[in-house]
């Protein structure tokens, strides 16, 4: 088993723009703290720390492979809330829910293709 502190090092091993991506998506979410009002923020901040300690669970176990991705399974129901919230929203928290959208969508792309190869190679 693997010391889950170590996911940073191994991040840091991969191409460039993985740690900015990765930096990007932790520095989005984490600014859900700016809204703290609104419920949709919440769950925002909240899965987002469910899901990185679901992710060092599983590097814990498997190291950094693809199946890392299933970290952010939490990120579909929740990415269905925050689209649903945003017609409702008004401002720089409408902007913001938008922006995270957009990057989550992303995201969990990348992450339907890597849990995808992972277990079937």
């Amino acid at each position: 088993m693997k010391n889950p502190l170590d996911f940073f090092a191994d991040l840091f091993q991969q191409p460039r723009w993985i740690p900015i991506w990765v930096s990007t998506l932790m520095v989005v979410n984490l600014v859900s703290v700016t809204f703290w009002v609104e419920p949709v923020a919440k769950a925002i901040l909240a899965i987002f720390i469910i899901s990185a300690l679901g992710m060092m669970a599983l590097y814990a176990q498997f190291g950094f492979t693809k199946i890392l991705g299933l970290g952010h399974s939490l990120w579909v129901p929740l990415l269905i809330v925050v689209l649903l919230a945003i017609p409702n929203a008004s401002g720089l928290f409408q902007g913001y829910l938008i922006l995270w959208s957009g990057l989550t969508t992303v995201s969990l792309a990348f992450d339907i293709i890597d849990v995808w190869t992972y277990f079937t190679s």
